[in-house]
């Protein structure tokens, strides 16, 4: 487990290596030149980076700013450390490029630590629920493909039962979006075939969100900008965790996974669709997502009623979503409300 040490001062070096191998498996790299880290971690990924104000070549700001360029490095955790005390503008600017700690010099051992430990814990256990989430996938599919019929259930509950060690929410709001999605899909006329493929591909769509980091997804302050291109990667992440399955159930819930943020007028993401360019079961879930969620409570906000949540996407009707679907939350409503007063009921009973 590769740790790599930026700084221009070789008793800092020295001092982090110290401590550093009081981690097991933690190897550091150290550099004193940003350009030289900067080509090493092009192709190394490692566990986390600790980065010194002061380099050799550029500040360690600006080392942060290149390395967040780096495909793949977008999100690889940083301890920033400073020989300026009280330094606030330093500090803000530092927290905006997603640092994961502060530490002025002299570093306190203890402190230092704590903090590389912490960092280490999680990247073992992201790592864990990865190959967990895989491993499960393998063995359902594996048990599935020497049976004549395809429990696709199986498959289903195998990764959710993974993704919910990583947010607990997911489970819930996965049932109450594919309920809905079922409904809109009637209303826009999808057949019976593609609806029982739909109400399965939406239990999973939102899959890629075990990549999001832990600290964005428990966060109550809006997320900054570094944060939100974490959080977009999460469809490219579902994409890739579904791909390559070829049932109807897995190709459907590979595109819903790919095109459920993209938005009507184009803005969305990842692929800046546009209009009917987005698959209909994207367009239907993409509303289906967002009501479920306007439904239910978030750290920022209580829970919308039904009317409230349909004014917020009327609003968006034409720009965030397609028209058709959003007018099908009306010709649906008497399902939606039950679905809806049922998810609730269920919930103040658990």
């Amino acid at each position: 487990m590769y740790v790599a040490v930026v700084d221009d001062q070789e008793a800092s070096l020295a001092g982090f290596s110290q401590i550093l191998k009081r981690i097991s498996d933690a190897e550091p790299i150290c550099f004193k030149k940003a350009s030289d880290a900067l080509h090493w971690l092009a192709g190394v990924d490692p566990a986390f980076i600790v980065v010194n104000n002061t380099l050799a070549d550029i500040s360690g700001l600006d080392f942060i700013r290149r390395l967040r360029l780096i495909q793949g490095r977008e999100n690889t955790p940083i301890i920033f450390t400073t020989g300026k005390t009280g330094d606030r503008d330093l500090r803000r600017a530092a927290f905006d490029l997603s640092i994961r700690a502060y530490l002025e010099k002299p570093i306190n051992p203890s402190e230092f630590l704590v903090h590389a430990v912490h960092i280490v814990d999680a990247q073992r256990e992201k790592s864990d629920l990865h190959n967990r989430l895989r491993e499960s996938t393998k063995r359902a599919e594996l048990g599935a493909s020497v049976s004549t019929s395809v429990d696709l259930g199986e498959i289903i509950d195998a990764m959710l039962n993974v993704a919910v060690m990583h947010d607990p929410t997911i489970v819930l709001h996965h049932e109450l979006a594919s309920k809905l999605a079922v409904v809109l899909g009637r209303e826009v006329k999808l057949t019976g075939e593609e609806l029982h493929v739909l109400g399965q591909a939406a239990r999973i769509y939102d899959i890629g969100k075990v990549a999001i980091p832990q600290r964005i997804l428990e966060t109550r302050a809006q997320a900054t900008a570094a944060d939100r291109v974490s959080i977009e990667r999460h469809c490219e992440a579902g994409t890739r965790l579904l791909a390559g399955r070829e049932t109807p159930v897995m190709r459907a819930a590979t595109v819903i996974a790919q095109t459920h943020h993209e938005r009507y007028d184009g803005g969305g993401y990842p692929r800046k669709l546009r209009g009917s360019s987005i698959p209909v079961m994207g367009r239907i879930v993409a509303v289906a997502d967002s009501l479920a969620a306007l439904l239910r409570p978030r750290n920022d906000r209580p829970a919308l009623s039904l009317a409230q949540a349909m004014e917020v996407l009327d609003k968006g009707s034409g720009t965030a979503y397609d028209p058709m679907v959003v007018n099908a939350i009306r010709s649906g409503l008497n399902d939606i409300s039950r679905i809806v007063h049922e998810t609730q009921q269920a919930a103040q009973a658990s």
